[in-house]
């Protein structure tokens, strides 16, 4: 569980004990498991727009390392061509 061992874990349940008391602990950590959810949940939902507005189908994000940019940029693009002879007329060197 995110890489909290059962001594750190029972470290933290001790202090929070300690530091909220019995009567309040059971309702911060009701807070604090829905809060988790719900930073999941939105983490969930940005990955999935991202791969949705990359225009990327199935992909294994695990495999990033394998992913060939090149290919995924020309995807994004309708013409690869055209963008090859219009991105250098569009750089303005003297606008620095």
């Amino acid at each position: 569980m995110m890489g909290i061992g059962f001594f750190e874990f029972l470290t933290i349940a001790v202090i929070g004990l300690l530091v909220v008391g019995p009567e309040k602990l059971p309702g911060y950590i009701a807070q604090g498991i829905k809060m988790l959810r719900n930073l999941r949940d939105m983490a969930n939902k940005a990955r999935d727009e991202i791969v949705e507005s990359a225009g990327i189908k199935d992909l294994d994000l695990k495999n990033l390392s394998k992913l060939d940019t090149t290919k995924l940029a020309n995807s994004v693009f309708e013409d690869e061509k055209e963008t090859k002879k219009e991105a250098p007329k569009k750089f303005d060197q003297d606008a620095t």
